[in-house]
């Protein structure tokens, strides 16, 4: 299938006319029925299946991009206008699904048929009916894998996260976008490593997952709190066309204003029985990846609220793991640590008051090889520890960096940077002569991955922010 890509304003202004007498719009809220959607392999036995299959196959027929009958038309409001690594990722991608779902039902004629969730945790092989090459199957697309298992992580359902939305500490919003979204899409590669990714059919049940995983996290209680639907954060709307958009308190549940829910609604508690290879398995690594040899970048302003204390220049990611070295003064160290009991502190060279502390990729590139996915990587923090053995850092994983999260970052245009807020309390042990900090990113590849570079880093480097923000 070729994509049909138009420009912003055109896509905008079209589909306020072809929306204007759409069934998908806000009248929609009138329904009141509660709809459930079913995971992948219960939704295949239903009358539903083949409503599904007539709409995916009428949708990719038509070639109109400014037709909200198209399947191209929704690829192309998730490319135009969807949030990644800012606030709102769960909630924007909620109603983006629900109007999917409406034009769905409008094309196939099915006023039941509902958008089912692929649980990855219970199987992560994609459906065997999206992998069938067969020229008429609508559900295949070629991928670079079939089985996300490396991408997996029960970190988001730790206890510790019982806060939601991002800029808070101890988060589930970033904690989850982080992994395993990100890297489900890395790891399946092609399509579904770049902002096109709704082109890959499993892109919406993928989604359902992590809506339905949305919903789990809120039901498992434990402290876990949403913010209170009278608070600001729910003020306003999402915004998908000109002529589409939702109330972002429409998107707080799923069962009120959206009126569906999922035929489980619980959170794993074990990654698949499938187990890794050694090498790729999803925790820091006891030894750490060998030292590049990179110049290293000064000690600098770098914004009206930042400062660098310790980088190295073009450094160069492929199929090797690898740790990048930042050193950082005993003055800094010394701040660091002060930064670390929750007091602001300033830096030799600034008057500002900082008060935490991020890890910035800048000037980040992706080759042509490393566009297709198969692959990301674990960007993992080591720190001195002053009661730690020689050699044996303390070490935090901090996030992961694929083609994804760099396409997402692309979009909004100029160079890309990516930032990996740290929290304060892993400063807390830090050697006062501290040296050397490293980072490592630690190669993950799926069951088929390319070899040689993949992405460039004009930067790496440490940053204090005089911005109060925790992870």
């Amino acid at each position: 299938m070729t994509l049909g890509v138009v420009t912003r304003r055109g896509f905008m202004q079209q589909s306020a006319m072809l929306l204007g007498a759409s069934a998908i719009g806000p009248t929609a809220f009138a329904q009141t029925s509660l709809m459930v959607r079913p995971e992948w392999q219960s939704f295949k036995t239903t009358p539903r299946y083949d409503s599904f299959i007539k709409a995916v196959k009428s949708m990719k027929a038509n070639t109109n991009a400014n037709d909200p009958r198209s399947w191209a038309y929704w690829t192309n409001i998730h490319l135009r206008q969807c949030p990644h690594s800012v606030s709102y990722f769960f909630a924007w991608h909620r109603g983006y699904l629900y109007y999917f779902e409406r034009q769905l039902r409008a094309v196939s004629g099915d006023s039941k048929l509902v958008l089912p969730y692929w649980d990855y945790y219970v199987n992560p092989a994609l459906p065997a009916e999206f992998t069938n090459p067969n020229g008429s199957n609508p559900l295949y697309v070629p991928r670079i894998n079939t089985n996300v298992r490396q991408a997996l992580s029960l970190a988001p359902f730790s206890s510790t996260l019982i806060n939601f939305p991002r800029g808070t500490a101890n988060a589930f919003e970033p904690s989850f976008e982080d992994m395993p979204h990100n890297p489900v899409h890395d790891i399946i590669g092609s399509w579904m490593a770049d902002l096109q990714s709704p082109t890959d059919p499993i892109f919406w049940l993928h989604h359902t997952n992590v809506d339905r995983l949305w919903v789990a996290w809120v039901n498992a209680g434990g402290g876990r709190k949403m913010p209170a639907l009278t608070q600001a954060y729910w003020s306003g709307s999402h915004t998908y066309t000109s002529a589409l958009t939702m109330p972002r308190s429409y998107t707080y549940g799923t069962r009120t204003r959206l009126a569906y829910s999922y035929q489980n609604e619980t959170f794993p508690n074990r990654l698949p029985l499938a187990q890794l290879p050694a090498e790729n398995m999803q925790a820091p690594q006891s030894a750490l990846p060998p030292v590049g040899s990179f110049r290293l970048s000064p000690s600098r302003q770098t914004s009206e609220q930042s400062f660098a204390i310790g980088g190295a220049l073009d450094v160069g990611l492929d199929d090797n793991s690898i740790s990048v070295q930042l050193p950082v003064s005993s003055e800094n160290a010394q701040t660091l640590a002060r930064i670390a009991t929750g007091s602001g502190s300033s830096l030799p060279g600034s008057s500002k008051l900082y008060r935490s502390v991020q890890l910035v990729l800048d000037n980040v590139e992706v080759t042509e090889a490393g566009k297709g996915g198969g692959y990301y990587y674990q960007v993992v923090l080591n720190i001195p520890v002053a009661d730690g053995a020689k050699n044996k850092p303390g070490t935090i994983l901090i996030g992961t960096l694929g083609a994804f999260k760099i396409s997402g970052a692309a979009h909004h245009g100029g160079p890309v940077q990516l930032r990996y807020r740290i929290g304060r309390a892993a400063f807390g042990r830090m050697a006062s002569k501290a040296g050397m900090l490293s980072v490592s990113f630690v190669r993950i590849n799926g069951d088929q991955s390319p070899p040689g570079s993949v992405i460039g880093l004009g930067e790496v480097r440490l940053e204090t922010s005089t911005e109060d923000e925790e992870v």
